[in-house]
């Protein structure tokens, strides 16, 4: 009951200044033995979900169900809000900087990722603070930024670490720090360090009268310049320590101490071996649970799948015997994560390429929702798969083309996959496409060589025939030219009838060789011979004529 026996005192405000909406969010919560304070920032434009509350509803929902200051259980509840960024973010890019400070009401321990801060104060002085996880911090301590140019330098907000990115966020979690009366943790946003100095502020904390007057006095600050500067959204959360959990000390005399332990010390002792016995065993089992975990992480980090389902294999049976639900959901999530991936390993290897893609598509979204684990070398092996679909897709277009006919297209193809499988370092691919393409280019070679030979043929025939056919109009030429010379001797013997016959053989010899020339003069020839079979016939006729007249007489 160390609370009702402590004074904590919580003021906090959150305003969105000129942005249309206020994405901060702040929450709290403070049990018997324990308190938790959470403030995130929206890193984020998303309009539909403040991934801000997101975040400060998951630490808080996960405190109360385990209260503790422990670091392994701290690391955990932000692993598990950055999950739950991935997995609600249904496409959408969620980031978020938190800062958590838990208390068992006598020491304090803050962790943090982002840019969020928190200022522990005693005594006018910050005695304690949060270092930003951005460029400009690391010029900070690089002293190429000086500190007093930190809160307006243009790379503040270039964070290398936040809720909400891929792969894993890097948490820092301070030791425990005890607590004083008259303390002050204060928590709060890029909003309001931006715009107020460590000087301008630490003077505002010493002259406030109450509490309360430190939210007021800051927030006249910020908004002092609103004309001249764009005001983001800012939160504050300031916790005065004014009592610090006492533990009671009474002094209990021997004597009195006797008389209440004797008449039950038996009972005690046995009662005390039992559950001691009783709770080491859940100690050793708790601490075995989570060296289980905490290895099965480190196998995924080193893509050791087996290993890993091994590790989370033993978590899940350790967390079933100590009824952590938590824990055996966590470690169930990552045993079937495992399962998935050494699946889709086992198909890539056995070359059953559709199916491991299909095994690798289930295992990223599996690896997505379970905060990124693996996802790099998942999405490395389903690019390697696609990869080998591809070169076999290429192979399998050549062989179509190939039986078509199509030998050199089937050739670019087997090329392109040979190619595609070299850049992968996929020998086997290689080789087959090799073997296919040197095949295809012999066969179209022997195709070449047979058109040729075939050329060459009809070459040599056209030739020969051509020959022939020069050969035959040579002969027909002379044949027209020996009717043509005799029918010039019959001509001349006045064999005109046996003439024109000749000539007429011979013109018919020269018009079929396309010679229309000698065609032509054979002409004339045709002529003069009919014109001597007139002129003989006419002398016939004449003397046939003069013998009448004779016989007359």
């Amino acid at each position: 009951m160390r609370r009702i026996n402590s004074e904590f005192q919580t003021f906090h405000m959150s305003e969105e200044g000129q942005k249309l909406s206020n994405r901060d969010y702040f929450g709290y919560v403070e049990m018997d033995d324990f308190a938790c304070y959470v403030l995130a920032d929206s890193l984020d434009d998303e309009p539909s979900v403040n991934s801000a509350r997101l975040v400060v509803d998951s630490i808080i929902r996960d405190f109360t169900e385990a209260p503790t200051m422990g670091r392994t259980a701290l690391r955990r509840y932000l692993r598990r809000a950055h999950a739950e960024l991935l997995h609600q973010r249904g496409g959408m890019h969620l980031k978020v900087a938190v800062v958590v400070a838990v208390t068992d009401y006598r020491k304090l321990r803050y962790c943090h990722v982002g840019n969020s801060r928190l200022y522990l104060i005693r005594n006018a002085r910050i005695l304690e603070q949060t270092l930003d996880q951005s460029l400009t911090q690391n010029l900070v301590e690089q002293e190429r930024v000086v500190l007093d140019d930190a809160a307006r330098h243009e790379e503040r907000n270039n964070l290398y670490s936040f809720l909400g990115e891929r792969g894993k966020p890097e948490i820092r979690i301070s030791r425990k720090k005890k607590l004083e009366a008259g303390d002050l943790f204060i928590q709060l946003t890029r909003g309001v360090w931006e715009q107020c100095e460590e000087r301008e502020f630490l003077q505002i904390v010493n002259d406030a009268k109450e509490t309360k007057d430190i939210l007021e006095q800051t927030e006249d600050l910020i908004l002092k310049e609103q004309n001249s500067r764009s005001i983001d959204n800012y939160s504050m959360a300031v916790t005065a320590v004014n009592k610090v959990y006492q533990s009671p000390k009474k002094p209990v005399s021997l004597k009195k101490v006797l008389l209440i332990v004797l008449p039950v010390l038996l009972v005690i002792v046995t009662v005390s071996v039992t559950l001691f016995l009783r709770q080491r065993s859940i100690r050793k089992k708790t601490e075995s649970m989570l060296q289980s975990m905490e290895s099965g992480e480190e196998y995924f980090t080193y893509n050791n799948y087996q290993k890993a389902k091994e590790e989370y294999g033993e978590a899940k049976k350790l967390a079933d015997s100590l009824h952590r639900k938590p824990e055996y959901e966590e470690a169930d999530m990552y045993i079937k994560l495992a399962e998935q991936v050494i699946l889709a390993d086992e198909a890539l290897s056995e070359e059953e390429y559709q199916k491991a893609q299909d095994l690798y598509l289930t295992a990223r979204q599996m690896a997505v929702d379970a905060g990124n684990v693996g996802l790099t070398y998942i999405e490395d092996q389903l690019a390697r798969t696609e990869g080998y679909i591809e070169v076999f897709d290429l192979i399998a277009q050549g062989e179509r083309k190939e039986e078509y006919g199509n030998l050199k297209g089937a050739i670019e193809l087997y090329k392109n996959a040979k190619e595609r499988a070299a850049a992968l370092y996929f020998m086997d691919g290689k080789k087959e496409a090799l073997e296919l393409q040197m095949a295809a280019e012999e066969e179209l070679e022997k195709e070449q060589m047979e058109a040729e030979a075939r050329l060459r043929e009809q070459i040599e025939a056209e030739a020969a025939s051509r020959a022939l056919d020069n050969e035959q109009k040579a002969n027909d030429q002379q044949n027209a030219i020996d009717l043509e010379n005799k029918g010039n001797e019959l001509l001349a013997e006045g064999s005109y009838e046996s003439a024109i016959t000749f000539y007429q053989a011979a013109q018919t010899i020269y018009n079929r060789l396309e010679m229309k020339e000698m065609a032509a003069g054979i002409k004339p020839k045709i002529a003069a011979a009919q014109a001597g079979i007139a002129a003989r016939d006419a002398k016939a006729a004449e003397i046939a004529a003069a013998g009448q007249e004779q016989q007359s007489q």
